[in-house]
């Protein structure tokens, strides 16, 4: 819609907005306004929109890197922080839990059973600690959901062995990297 000039009564008043000096109105009924609409009075008080975001938000200053959080009421900056995964040793078939790494030691064969209830982005390390997974298997098993696109166990027969899996939603399930 293109700009339209009007005129409005001399003297109307806009309380909320006039009282600020925000808008005026001439003698002809012309409305002008010579500044910005403050954030008393619904604006942001700013001319361009990066100042009017840096004037809504918290304050910025030393909080390089961070991230808003809002916990429902008020907002904040907080630190991107990584946590490493747990470090466990097993010598049992158990079941995993993510974000941790998992040493397994494979004197004997293992299964480990994966979460039943995993979100998008969880992980899961799982490292052959005793060198002796081509003789004594490790199996992964699913818990009902998909690894690589199936319904099936998870291998890992490879001395020394490395796999990190990550869960990508229920259609694909775990990928194995």
């Amino acid at each position: 819609m293109s700009d339209k000039s009007f005129k409005v009564k001399a003297g109307l008043q806009i309380p909320s907005v006039t009282s600020a000096n925000i808008l005026t109105t001439d003698s002809s009924g012309n409305v002008s306004s010579a500044s910005v609409l403050a954030i008393a009075n619904g604006g942001t008080g700013q001319t361009s929109a990066d100042n009017a975001l840096n004037a809504l938000l918290p304050l910025q200053t030393a909080n390089d890197n961070k991230y808003l959080q809002t916990n429902g009421v008020t907002t904040q900056w907080n630190a991107v922080t990584y946590l490493p995964p747990t470090a466990n040793s097993t010598s049992s078939n158990i079941t995993l839990a993510s974000y941790n790494r998992y040493f397994v030691d494979t004197t004997s064969t293992r299964t480990l059973t994966l979460p039943l209830i995993p979100s998008v982005g969880d992980e899961i390390q799982i490292y052959d600690a005793s060198n002796n997974a081509l003789t004594n298997n490790i199996t992964v098993a699913p818990n009902g959901n998909k690894i690589q696109g199936s319904v099936q166990d998870l291998i890992i027969d490879s001395n020394a062995a490395t796999v990190y899996l990550t869960y990508t939603g229920s259609t694909y399930g775990w990928a194995v990297n």
